[in-house]
């Protein structure tokens, strides 16, 4: 009897442990997120609002909203400046991603990049920061049919893959095209065609798939069914 009673308090222990690391690695993301773009929009609102302000001259408003648009607009200029700072930040941001773009843009960006990861304090935190952006905006999820399971790096192992489609050789044999992300960075990993019967494919939805691997494996679902793949996905 004490047997069970120790093996059942050893279980809870394992389950408290294991659903408080869960909430652990769901919510550090979303804290730190929001605490960027927090920290993001005070220096740029902080930087853009006095600049805002000095437009708002009372001379100027009056020329060209009359007294009582300048006096509505000076007593609400505490309210439209982080409006205007907001919109300027935007508009900023779509600038830098549409500069980014180009050729010279990402030259300068990576110039930029190869500066920061050579100061020894900021590289760690710069590339785990990427890292983890890069992950969470990985684009073009639609583009994957299905999660499947393949025998990777290890006969004996099964590791978790996104179905991309089919290809054919020069004898007409059609294989799969299988992308295997590594943890916990999907946005690198190994693409190979695989013939189906070396494959299995599972009811785990992408989204969950993709939690899995950023997390490493601690948010995963208690359960998945799997079954030999067949042609369906050709």
């Amino acid at each position: 009897m004490a047997k069970n009673k120790e093996s059942l308090w050893a279980q809870m222990k394992r389950d408290v442990r294991s659903r408080l690391i869960s909430g652990t690695a769901v919510l550090v993301p979303v804290a730190i997120t929001i605490a960027i773009l927090r920290w993001l929009f005070l220096w740029m609102s902080g930087f853009l609002t006095p600049a805002v302000k000095a437009l708002f001259n009372v001379e100027n408003l009056r020329n060209h909203l009359g007294p009582q648009g300048a006096d509505f607009v000076i007593r609400h200029v505490n309210i439209i400046a982080p409006v205007v700072a907001v919109v300027l930040l935007v508009v900023l941001l779509y600038c830098i991603g549409a500069l980014a773009r180009r050729v010279v843009g990402k030259r300068v960006l990576a110039i930029g990049e190869a500066i920061l990861l050579r100061i020894p304090v900021v590289k760690p935190i710069y590339s785990a920061v990427k890292q983890v952006v890069e992950a969470v905006s990985l684009p073009d999820r639609g583009a994957f049919k299905a999660v499947v399971l393949v025998h990777f790096p290890h006969p004996r192992m099964w590791a978790v893959g996104f179905l991309t489609g089919s290809i054919a050789d020069q004898t007409g044999k059609r294989m799969y095209k299988v992308f295997i992300p590594t943890a916990p960075n999907p946005t690198t990993g190994f693409y190979e065609f695989i013939e189906p019967e070396e494959l299995m494919v599972t009811d785990i939805p992408v989204d969950m798939a993709f939690k899995m691997i950023i997390s490493s494996g601690i948010i995963a679902p208690d359960k998945y069914n799997a079954r030999p793949i067949g042609l369906e996905y050709m």
